[in-house]
């Protein structure tokens, strides 16, 4: 079954798309090609949190810090987690233009214009293509006005479901869509339109309704009722208020009564302002609005109409004390703009987040123009503070409009002042003032002294005083928040009295336990055995901790270990070191950061995503995961498949050779220096470099042994990608290369942090490729029936590389560090302890995956820790994916089949590399070619 998903953005576009059972949100935005934001995947980094509107769906499995359960209980999801049970609206947490989607065009001809009365017109439009175009009732389009640069925002009258789209406007004198419609309009004119867009739509009906229209925003209505008549009468009552201004402006009167004969629970009601009509119920729809039809706040109001009406019964409902469940309106100008659409509700979850995001926002403004602002704009700093001051008397606010606006115009200050036009972008799109314009009262007791705040923000930019202005910015956020809290503690309504509790059952009599025998509180939980004082089966050395060679392929040695020694003690120079490698006990800990912790070294010596806790590690993920998403990877494809079949072909050529050496390695090193943009006669030198800087990760903060020389090497690389990236910031590169360059230049990245970021892209592109491709290799070695089989039947190539990436991963093993005392498996680990991760281990466990030491295609490999899982899931994990598949599907259509060559024997990574194990040579000899 497949369920339609609208997926509506910050800026007002809305896409549709369609989501099959089980299937997650985010995967079915990936296929209709939209790039909504996406991490981890697995319900642990929060990255796609979204808002759904309405819909049922399963939640899945997330954690607590992604997604905590009084979010969950808000309507807030994961969209990699989110499997919708019917048809769902979702809000996602950025702009259209982010997400590459563009609000769609559509084009039309009208079919049917209408003057119906001297202040309103309609008219109608047939589009080439009714079927693409998917809209919710009450949302609007942007019309291009047909032969001018013009472009007017109308809602539909017409339903979703109608062949033609249908509008109701105001007829503006001299208005371009009015002066069009009326003297050059003809049927069978050409007409473009954009969209749909708005966040003024229909929800579910769950409680009774209250429609409020002023004068031709009655068009939105008309929609909502063509929806609910065809979807079949509802049990809840609907009751319209349709106010005008004149007489002449009450139109459309025998559509609501043809709606109000179809739908037994519709009524409505018309009022005219002006005192001079004749109609029977005059003044404005305020005077019309009944306790009744708000049923004591269980109400959904919609209010469509002019920004003065909006705010007037917007005040007027706050006044009475009526406020309803929710509030949904849009104000729209007459010459057909749509000024703006939004709901009264607030959730706290929305305005702290709001908050955090200008905090965050704020403090990388100080950063930028501590100590370059000018003797003018700091008079001119100090002249907003003075000005929000006038409106703050005490604790109380005395004006919270003006308020509103002069801290708006103080806190942008910095914000301008940074000339950083993604800081300034991102801004503007907060709702911080909004929600303060909407909550805030002057009833409501100001927390810490804001007033002083401001002007004490403004001296330390006037001393140069980075650290004091930090610590103003947070403590004035903390403060401003905690306000915001008291004013929506005052906009809820008084909770409804709690359920004395159920009387206790009567006490069962129970025998008291025996008394455990008396033993010393101080004593220390005993210690499991060393793992080279186990007794290990005959042929497997005892697993230690840098591989000496003995455990090259080391998966019976992970068997053994599940079986008898499920969290292992290993001995090492300088500390104990813990080995976890169940399933069970391995997702868990991969997925609560707060407990296991990636910084075993503190701080971090290198800008390793690996190295890094929230919220460094956010911070800095943020700045290169898009460029590793899917559709971000798509340019490439071309470029991978020419490369992938000139080095195949040249394999085939010799009759066979080293996967690794040959293939693998100059694949990936060619496809992730395209992606930095580093000239194509370095990537040798970038090979080594990446390779020593392995080795010096790997001794700094792993404890491993070095080459002797991996320092200097990776010395010699930092300096190298830091003048790359000032060769590739002049250049404006569009590179991931040229990004980090930006990052840093705009002073959001140190210079450390964006050489060795650049290193650690470089490292994470081609080493998860370079194991991946080479342990697909293998497998079709191993199993020459699958070359066959994947020809024929190509839609098994995806399902192959993930059974690949399950049984023999990429990512072998993650280290961490307790920060309290657990309890694993039955073994107590102190805190402190450093502990490895043994996630391929974990991959073959029969408990998780039924017979899990056999390679099969055909098995759900889903939650396999293959490419990790949670925060720190591989970076590259896409483009290896990407890479194998092309060179699996490649390797398939070109040979028969493969053999290793008896001659040279597979010789696997050791010793250093403590994250990542496969082959270090593979040498196969190439069978026949596909007839």
């Amino acid at each position: 079954m497949t369920h339609q998903i609208t997926l509506r953005f910050e800026d007002g576009v809305t896409q549709f798309i369609d989501c099959e059972d089980g299937e997650p949100v985010s995967e079915a935005a990936l296929r209709a090609r939209i790039n909504i934001p996406l991490d981890c995947r697995d319900g642990v980094c929060g990255t796609c949190k979204a808002l759904c509107e309405s819909g049922d769906y399963e939640l899945g499995d997330c954690v607590d810090d992604a997604l905590s359960p009084e979010e969950a209980a808000a309507g807030r999801v994961l969209t990699c987690q989110m499997r919708p049970t019917s048809d769902c609206v979702v809000r996602i947490a950025t702009s259209s233009d982010v997400s590459s989607v563009a609000a769609s065009a559509y084009k039309g001809r009208v079919t049917a214009r209408r003057v119906i009365s001297d202040t309103a017109l309609s008219f109608s439009v047939a589009l080439e293509n009714r079927g693409a175009l998917s809209f919710l009732p009450g949302q609007y389009v942007n019309l291009q006005v047909p032969g001018t640069d013009q472009t007017r925002s109308y809602s539909f009258s017409s339903g979703p479901s109608d062949d033609e789209v249908s509008f109701l406007i105001r007829n503006v004198p001299h208005g371009v869509m009015s002066n069009w419609l009326l003297e050059r309009a003809k049927i069978g004119d050409e007409i473009e339109m954009r969209g749909p867009m708005g966040s003024f739509y229909l929800r579910p009906i769950e409680r009774p309704v209250l429609f409020l229209a002023g004068g031709t925003g009655l068009a939105p209505f008309l929609s909502m009722l063509e929806k609910i008549a065809a979807d079949g009468e509802t049990r809840q009552p609907i009751h319209l208020i349709f106010g005008v201004t004149n007489d002449a402006d009450l139109v459309e009167i025998e559509k609501l009564d043809a709606f109000a004969s179809r739908l037994p629970n519709f009524s409505y009601l018309c009022t005219v302002a002006s005192e001079t009509s004749s109609y029977p119920n005059k003044g404005y729809v305020t005077s019309h609005i009944l306790p009744s039809q708000l049923n004591g706040g269980e109400a959904d109001v919609y209010l469509c109409g002019p920004p003065p009406m909006v705010d007037a019964v917007r005040s007027f409902l706050k006044a009475e004390g009526l406020m309803p469940r929710n509030f949904y309106y849009e104000k729209f100008a007459g010459s057909g703009l749509v000024v703006q659409t939004g709901e009264e509700h607030i959730a706290p979850i929305d305005v702290d987040e709001a908050f955090d995001l200008r905090l965050a926002l704020e403090l990388g403004a100080a950063q930028l123009v501590m100590g370059r602002l000018t003797s003018e704009q700091l008079m001119a700093y100090r002249k907003l503070a003075d000005t929000t001051g006038r409106h703050v008397a005490g604790k109380r606010f005395t004006d919270v409009a003006r308020y509103s606006e002069a801290n708006h115009a103080f806190h942008m200050f910095l914000i301008e002042a940074s000339k950083n036009t993604q800081l300034v972008t991102l801004y503007k799109q907060l709702a911080v003032q909004d929600y303060i314009g909407r909550a805030l009262t002057a009833e409501v007791e100001i927390v810490g002294d804001i007033v002083q705040q401001h002007h004490d923000l403004v001296a330390a930019f006037e001393l140069g005083d980075i650290n004091r202005a930090r610590d103003l910015i947070a403590l004035h956020a903390q403060h401003s928040k905690a306000t915001m809290s008291r004013a929506l503690e005052r906009m809820d309504r008084v909770p409804a009295p709690a359920l004395a509790p159920a009387p206790a059952p009567a006490p069962v009599p129970v025998a008291a336990p025996e008394p455990e025998p008396a033993g010393c509180p101080f004593a220390a939980a005993p210690l499991p055995p060393y793992s080279h004082e186990l007794a290990w089966p005959e042929g497997l050395e005892p697993f230690k901790v840098v591989d000496d060679g003995s455990q090259g392929d080391p998966y019976e040695h992970y068997r053994w270990m599940r079986e008898n020694a499920p969290v292992l003690r290993c001995q090492s120079a300088t500390s104990d070191v813990w080995f976890l490698s169940r399933y069970e006990d391995v997702y868990a800990a991969v997925r609560n950061p707060k407990l296991f912790s990636s910084e075993v070294v503190s701080p971090p010596p290198l800008t390793f995503l690996t190295l890094f806790d929230s919220p460094g590690h956010s911070r800095l993920r943020k700045v290169v995961q898009p460029s590793f998403m899917p559709l971000s990877l798509e340019p490439f494809v071309d470029q991978i498949t020419a490369r992938a079949e000139s080095l195949l072909d040249a394999m085939i050529a010799k009759g066979g050779g080293d996967v690794v050496e040959d293939y693998a390695i100059p694949l990936s090193i060619a496809t992730i220096s395209t992606m930095i943009d580093v000239p194509n006669e370095d990537e040798e030198k970038m090979k080594f470099w990446s390779d020593e800087t392995f080795s010096y990760f790997g001794r700094l903060a792993r404890n491993a042994p070095g080459t002797g020389t991996d320092e200097q090497s990776a010395m010699d690389f930092f300096a190298y990608l830091k003048e790359a990236m000032e060769r590739l910031h002049k250049s404006g590169s569009p590179s991931i290369g040229g990004h980090i360059a930006r990052m840093w230049k705009d002073g959001l990245l140190s210079e450390k942090e964006a050489k060795e970021l650049c290193a650690f892209v470089f490292i994470a592109g081609h080493d998860t490729t370079t194991i991946l491709v080479a342990n697909a290799f293998r497998m079709l070695t191993e199993q020459p029936g699958l070359v066959a089989r994947l020809r024929d039947n190509p839609a098994d190539i995806d399902r192959f590389v993930e059974e690949v990436a399950r049984y023999r991963g990429t990512v072998q093993r993650v280290s961490r560090m307790t920060t309290e005392e657990t309890v694993v498996s039955g073994v107590t680990l102190p805190k402190g302890a450093t502990v490895r991760l043994l996630l391929s281990a974990a991959n073959r466990d029969s408990a998780r995956f039924p017979d899990g030491e056999t390679f099969d295609i055909d098995r759900d490999t889903s939650g396999h820790l293959g490419f990790g899982n949670g925060v720190h899931k591989c970076l590259g994990m896409p483009l290896a994916k990407l890479e194998t598949l092309i060179s699996v599907k490649l390797l398939v259509n070109k040979l028969d089949g493969m053999a290793f060559d008896p001659a040279r024997p597979i010789k696997y990574v050791r010793g250093n590399n403590l994250t990542n194990s496969g082959p270090e040579n593979l040498h196969v000899i190439m069978g026949e070619l596909v007839a």
